[in-house]
Protein backbone atom coordinates (compact mmCIF):
# COMPACT_ATOMS: atom_id res chain seq x y z
CA UNK A 1 0.00 0.00 0.00
CA UNK A 2 2.84 2.41 0.85
CA UNK A 3 4.58 1.85 -2.50
CA UNK A 4 1.43 2.44 -4.51
CA UNK A 5 0.66 5.61 -2.52
CA UNK A 6 4.14 7.06 -3.14
CA UNK A 7 3.97 6.11 -6.83
CA UNK A 8 0.57 7.81 -7.11
CA UNK A 9 1.94 11.04 -5.61
CA UNK A 10 4.92 11.02 -7.98
CA UNK A 11 2.64 10.33 -10.97
CA UNK A 12 0.38 13.26 -10.01
CA UNK A 13 3.36 15.61 -9.88
CA UNK A 14 4.74 14.44 -13.22
CA UNK A 15 1.36 14.65 -14.96
CA UNK A 16 0.81 18.16 -13.62
CA UNK A 17 3.65 19.74 -15.61
CA UNK A 18 2.23 22.33 -17.97
CA UNK A 19 4.55 23.44 -20.74
CA UNK A 20 2.41 26.53 -21.40
CA UNK A 21 2.91 27.97 -17.90
CA UNK A 22 3.18 31.76 -17.81
CA UNK A 23 4.52 32.17 -14.27
CA UNK A 24 8.09 32.04 -13.02
CA UNK A 25 7.66 29.49 -10.25
CA UNK A 26 6.97 25.90 -11.21
CA UNK A 27 8.43 23.44 -8.69
CA UNK A 28 9.98 24.20 -5.32
CA UNK A 29 11.60 21.96 -2.74
CA UNK A 30 12.11 22.77 0.91
CA UNK A 31 12.56 21.71 4.50
CA UNK A 32 10.01 21.99 7.30
CA UNK A 33 10.89 22.18 10.99
CA UNK A 34 8.27 21.62 13.65
CA UNK A 35 5.44 19.17 13.19
CA UNK A 36 6.32 17.61 10.80
CA UNK A 37 10.08 17.73 10.36
CA UNK A 38 10.73 16.75 6.79
CA UNK A 39 10.73 17.42 3.09
CA UNK A 40 8.30 19.68 1.22
CA UNK A 41 7.78 19.50 -2.55
CA UNK A 42 5.50 22.11 -4.12
CA UNK A 43 4.09 22.20 -7.66
CA UNK A 44 2.62 25.59 -8.68
CA UNK A 45 -0.38 25.90 -11.03
CA UNK A 46 -1.84 28.70 -13.15
CA UNK A 47 -0.09 31.96 -12.25
CA UNK A 48 1.26 30.75 -8.94
CA UNK A 49 -2.07 31.28 -7.17
CA UNK A 50 -2.63 27.54 -6.68
CA UNK A 51 -0.24 24.78 -5.67
CA UNK A 52 -0.05 21.14 -4.64
CA UNK A 53 2.26 20.30 -1.72
CA UNK A 54 3.65 16.90 -0.83
CA UNK A 55 5.11 16.73 2.68
CA UNK A 56 7.10 13.70 3.83
CA UNK A 57 8.32 13.68 7.40
CA UNK A 58 7.81 12.87 11.04
CA UNK A 59 4.51 12.26 12.78
CA UNK A 60 4.20 12.84 16.53
CA UNK A 61 7.67 14.26 17.12
CA UNK A 62 6.65 17.45 18.96
CA UNK A 63 2.97 17.16 19.86
CA UNK A 64 1.19 14.42 21.74
CA UNK A 65 4.13 12.71 23.40
CA UNK A 66 1.89 11.64 26.29
CA UNK A 67 -1.47 11.32 24.54
CA UNK A 68 -3.81 8.38 24.72
CA UNK A 69 -4.66 6.74 21.43
CA UNK A 70 -7.51 4.27 20.87
CA UNK A 71 -7.41 1.84 23.81
CA UNK A 72 -3.82 2.57 24.83
CA UNK A 73 -1.00 5.08 24.33
CA UNK A 74 1.82 5.18 21.84
CA UNK A 75 4.79 3.68 23.65
CA UNK A 76 8.54 3.67 23.46
CA UNK A 77 10.74 0.98 25.02
CA UNK A 78 13.41 2.33 27.37
CA UNK A 79 16.94 0.84 27.38
CA UNK A 80 16.02 -1.04 30.61
CA UNK A 81 13.10 -2.72 28.81
CA UNK A 82 10.26 -0.72 30.41
CA UNK A 83 7.68 1.23 28.46
CA UNK A 84 7.09 4.91 29.07
CA UNK A 85 4.21 7.20 28.18
CA UNK A 86 6.20 8.76 25.34
CA UNK A 87 5.81 7.52 21.80
CA UNK A 88 8.22 6.64 19.04
CA UNK A 89 8.23 9.05 16.15
CA UNK A 90 6.14 7.92 13.21
CA UNK A 91 6.27 8.83 9.55
CA UNK A 92 3.70 10.71 7.48
CA UNK A 93 2.97 11.56 3.87
CA UNK A 94 0.66 14.47 3.24
CA UNK A 95 -0.81 15.95 0.07
CA UNK A 96 -2.42 19.42 0.21
CA UNK A 97 -3.97 21.50 -2.59
CA UNK A 98 -3.71 25.20 -1.68
CA UNK A 99 -4.79 28.66 -2.82
CA UNK A 100 -2.38 31.62 -2.58
CA UNK A 101 -3.09 35.35 -2.31
CA UNK A 102 -0.55 38.22 -2.28
CA UNK A 103 -0.46 40.62 0.66
CA UNK A 104 -0.11 44.22 -0.50
CA UNK A 105 1.58 45.19 -3.76
CA UNK A 106 3.70 42.63 -5.56
CA UNK A 107 4.00 39.03 -4.52
CA UNK A 108 6.87 39.11 -2.00
CA UNK A 109 4.46 38.11 0.79
CA UNK A 110 1.67 35.61 0.21
CA UNK A 111 -0.85 33.94 2.45
CA UNK A 112 -2.19 30.50 1.60
CA UNK A 113 -4.65 27.90 2.80
CA UNK A 114 -5.41 24.39 1.65
CA UNK A 115 -6.89 20.97 2.25
CA UNK A 116 -5.88 17.42 1.48
CA UNK A 117 -5.15 14.04 2.98
CA UNK A 118 -2.55 12.42 5.19
CA UNK A 119 -1.28 8.87 5.74
CA UNK A 120 0.72 7.97 8.89
CA UNK A 121 2.80 4.95 9.85
CA UNK A 122 3.54 4.43 13.54
CA UNK A 123 3.93 1.90 16.37
CA UNK A 124 0.97 1.54 18.72
CA UNK A 125 0.72 -0.57 21.88
CA UNK A 126 -2.83 -1.54 22.88
CA UNK A 127 -3.68 -2.21 26.54
CA UNK A 128 -4.00 -5.95 25.96
CA UNK A 129 -0.52 -6.03 24.43
CA UNK A 130 0.87 -3.79 27.16
CA UNK A 131 -0.35 -6.13 29.91
CA UNK A 132 0.56 -9.32 28.04
CA UNK A 133 3.92 -10.95 27.42
CA UNK A 134 4.49 -9.46 23.95
CA UNK A 135 4.95 -5.72 24.45
CA UNK A 136 6.60 -4.83 21.14
CA UNK A 137 3.48 -3.13 19.81
CA UNK A 138 2.14 -3.20 16.30
CA UNK A 139 2.96 -1.07 13.30
CA UNK A 140 -0.17 0.46 11.86
CA UNK A 141 -1.29 2.85 9.14
CA UNK A 142 -3.78 5.64 9.80
CA UNK A 143 -5.32 8.17 7.45
CA UNK A 144 -7.59 11.17 7.31
CA UNK A 145 -8.09 14.71 6.02
CA UNK A 146 -5.70 17.54 6.77
CA UNK A 147 -5.64 21.29 6.28
CA UNK A 148 -3.33 24.21 6.85
CA UNK A 149 -2.89 27.93 6.42
CA UNK A 150 0.30 29.93 6.28
CA UNK A 151 2.31 32.90 5.19
CA UNK A 152 5.38 32.94 2.93
CA UNK A 153 7.96 35.63 2.31
CA UNK A 154 9.89 35.35 -0.97
CA UNK A 155 13.31 36.94 -0.66
CA UNK A 156 13.77 39.65 -3.30
CA UNK A 157 16.04 38.81 -6.22
CA UNK A 158 16.29 35.06 -5.72
CA UNK A 159 14.25 31.86 -5.60
CA UNK A 160 14.15 31.38 -1.81
CA UNK A 161 11.02 31.64 0.32
CA UNK A 162 10.62 31.46 4.10
CA UNK A 163 7.29 30.23 5.45
CA UNK A 164 5.25 29.54 8.57
CA UNK A 165 2.16 27.36 8.45
CA UNK A 166 -0.23 25.78 10.91
CA UNK A 167 -3.05 23.31 10.61
CA UNK A 168 -4.29 19.97 11.75
CA UNK A 169 -4.96 16.36 10.89
CA UNK A 170 -8.21 14.56 11.74
CA UNK A 171 -7.89 10.79 11.67
CA UNK A 172 -10.72 8.84 10.10
CA UNK A 173 -9.24 5.31 10.12
CA UNK A 174 -8.68 3.55 12.50
CA UNK A 175 -9.49 6.07 15.29
CA UNK A 176 -12.42 8.21 14.16
CA UNK A 177 -11.89 11.94 14.91
CA UNK A 178 -8.47 11.64 16.61
CA UNK A 179 -6.96 15.13 16.14
CA UNK A 180 -3.33 16.10 15.77
CA UNK A 181 -2.07 19.73 15.50
CA UNK A 182 0.70 20.65 13.04
CA UNK A 183 2.83 23.83 13.02
CA UNK A 184 6.01 24.30 10.95
CA UNK A 185 8.50 26.88 9.80
CA UNK A 186 10.68 26.29 6.81
CA UNK A 187 12.52 27.37 3.73
CA UNK A 188 11.65 26.56 0.13
CA UNK A 189 13.80 26.97 -3.02
CA UNK A 190 12.34 27.21 -6.50
CA UNK A 191 14.28 24.57 -8.48
CA UNK A 192 12.33 24.44 -11.78
CA UNK A 193 11.23 27.68 -13.37
CA UNK A 194 8.29 28.09 -15.71
CA UNK A 195 8.30 30.33 -18.78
Amino acid sequence: MKKSFFLGIIAMLLLSFDSSAQYTRNIAIGLKLGEPIGLNIRKYFQYGDKAFDVNIGTYGFLYGKHRKYRDGPYHLKNPNGDYTASQPVGMMVQGIYSWHRPVGKGDAIKVYYGFGGQVNYRTYVAKEILTGTNQNGEKHVSLGPTGNAGIEYNLPGNDVGIFLDAGGYVEIVPDLLFMHPQVSVGVRVNIVRGK
